[in-house]
């Protein structure tokens, strides 16, 4: 199937959001998603945006039964390693379950690589859920190191509650 990966603008946002949640879905975290949007519009698409997007985009002749044709996108950021440099974060990855299996999800993540590649970044980071087997299978199948069973990293939060009191430590000026 024939499509393209581009970067996303503000005005797919709309887009974006919808799969977000269509992601949320699926990971039985619905409830969990408090962004919109115009979050997304706000946050990605400033003079100083905290993440970038690209989208998958198909021809109009293999639209959804609902008339989309953004089926897949691609979220990242930039992080830093103070052992190893510059690095990108890949927090989300979805592509809808009609359009699986015909290299969306490889070609979004290969452009999100390319970008890091381009701007000298030394790797390319990303989550996944422990039940997530086929996202699991997908990413090491494609060289990915599951670094909890290799190194025994733990991924932490501190967020809500917890976010505001340790803020609160901080020292005064």
């Amino acid at each position: 199937m024939h499509f393209k990966v581009r970067a996303a603008a503000k005005e797919d946002c709309k887009d974006i959001s919808r799969m977000i949640m269509e992601l949320a879905v699926y990971e039985n975290m619905a409830d969990q998603v408090k962004t919109s949007h115009e979050d997304l519009e706000r946050d990605g698409f400033s003079p100083n945006p905290f993440y970038e997007c690209l989208i998958a985009e198909v021809p109009d002749e293999h639209k959804t039964k609902d008339g989309y044709t953004v089926v897949g996108y691609a979220l990242y950021f930039y992080t830093y390693s103070t052992w190893k440099g510059r690095s990108v974060y890949m927090e989300d990855l979805y592509v809808m379950p009609d359009f699986r299996g015909k290299g969306i999800g490889t070609g979004l993540m290969a452009k999100v690589a390319q970008v890091g590649v381009e701007k000298q970044c030394v790797r390319l980071q990303l989550s996944v859920l422990e039940w997530n087997k086929p996202s699991l299978d997908f990413y090491i199948a494609k060289g990915a190191e599951d670094l909890t069973a290799k190194e025994g990293w733990h991924f932490l939060r501190f967020h809500g509650q917890t976010l505001d009191t340790l803020a609160k430590e901080a020292p005064k000026d």
